[in-house]
């Protein structure tokens, strides 16, 4: 690892890498923080229709 950065540092397109990083390092954190929404969503979802279920199990329990 530090034999690259060596290298990285003592090249002439050092800036161009370090550019082109903090693209990828920009759209690994965008997809990351996408699937964290999604995912989110998701159990507010789930949550949604457990509460429904167990409103529908109380009221058929009620009735016997």
């Amino acid at each position: 690892m530090g034999a690259a950065v060596g290298y990285i540092m003592g090249s002439d397109k050092r800036e161009e890498w370090f550019e082109q990083a903090n693209e990828w390092a920009d759209k690994v954190k965008a997809n990351v923080k996408a699937a964290v929404y999604r995912g989110k969503s998701e159990v507010e979802d789930l949550k949604e229709d457990i509460n429904d279920i167990a409103e529908v199990a109380k009221k058929e329990l009620a009735k016997q």
